[in-house]
């Protein structure tokens, strides 16, 4: 039995492009990630009105922030990995969700979190819930970063990542927490909007799954 989960939002309130910036800045350069950050500043008040695709900007974001660190060493990329979910996304961790799914591993469920963070992130949360992991992967040449692997594990190419993997595998619950995150909860038996923005709230009041926390308008 195969269980999905998103990450950022869904299993914590830490923020992979915060841990990112902080980690960034403090070994490398504030200047060359706020000159990176600028460009970004119009862009994101246009998304949220709807004036600008949220997938390509996203897929944006992250291709001109992982190429901050294009060419380093793909152990410099695992070690910024570690420090992001050590110092700002397992501390902010959703203590409910991550017991909930714990109680199912321990009976027997695979945990796998399924998201649009750089693959290293994904990996690094995982270990410490003794989970798998599918992010959006890095390209890798000689052992330095090359740059990312479209597509972004997002929206519909989080199912298909999944499928890729398990073909086969009965997936038995899934959890998210945006709309984006739709189409990997309906494949499967049991979708939970767990801390569910307005959209996806009303997606699962309509459809009536399950929300947690029961009644829950954050």
């Amino acid at each position: 039995m195969l269980i999905l989960t998103d990450l950022e939002g869904t299993l914590t309130t830490g923020s992979s492009w915060r841990g990112f910036r902080s980690y960034f800045k403090e070994h490398y350069s504030p200047l060359k990630y706020n000159m990176f950050f600028a460009r970004f500043l119009v862009r994101f008040p246009l998304m949220k009105l709807g004036l600008l695709n949220r997938q390509k900007t996203m897929t944006a974001w992250l291709q001109a922030e992982i190429a901050l660190m294009q060419g380093m060493p793909i152990g410099a990329i695992n070690a910024m990995a570690e420090e992001v979910v050590y110092r700002e996304m397992w501390p902010k961790c959703r203590p409910e969700v991550l017991s909930e799914l714990e109680k199912k591993r321990l009976a027997g469920a695979q945990i796998m979190i399924v998201s649009a963070a750089y693959q290293p992130i994904v990996e690094a949360f995982a270990r410490k819930m003794d989970a798998g992991a599918i992010g959006t992967p890095l390209l890798v040449d000689d052992g330095r970063l090359a740059g990312l692997a479209l597509p972004v594990s997002s929206g519909q190419h989080k199912v298909e990542r999944v499928l890729a993997r398990y073909p086969d595998a009965r997936i038995l619950a899934a959890y998210g927490d945006t709309l984006s995150g739709v189409p990997m909860l309906e494949m499967s038996d049991m979708p939970v909007a767990a801390y569910p923005d307005t959209r996806l709230r009303r997606v699962a009041e309509k459809r009536e799954w399950r929300v947690m926390p029961p009644g829950y308008r954050g």
